[in-house]
């Protein structure tokens, strides 16, 4: 789970960059993506997910999606940056 909070003026920024991003990591990593969104004061913070990843590729994977990000320019974006956060999934 990717989350990053940025300017409202920046919505569609956002949303075609988020877009985009998913795509890549489909095509190149086979892995889906999802995104959203929640609204508060001033900004808005954006949630990006990323399924099925095996647990084995999760390093390779997060530096491939934050190159991508980077290069997108998602990173320019991102208040206060993009945030992380791996979660295993039980069964």
């Amino acid at each position: 789970m990717v989350w990053f909070r940025a300017d409202r003026a920046q919505d569609s920024a956002c949303a075609e960059r988020l877009s985009a991003l998913g795509r890549r990591m489909a095509e190149t990593l086979g892995v889906e993506a999802r995104s959203g969104w929640r609204d508060e004061p001033g900004f808005r913070t954006w949630l990006e997910t990323y399924e099925p990843l095996d647990a084995g590729r999760c390093d390779a994977f997060i530096g491939a999606l934050q190159a991508a990000a980077k290069e997108l320019g998602l990173d320019a974006l991102a208040t206060g940056g993009r945030h992380v956060e791996v979660f295993e999934w039980s069964a």
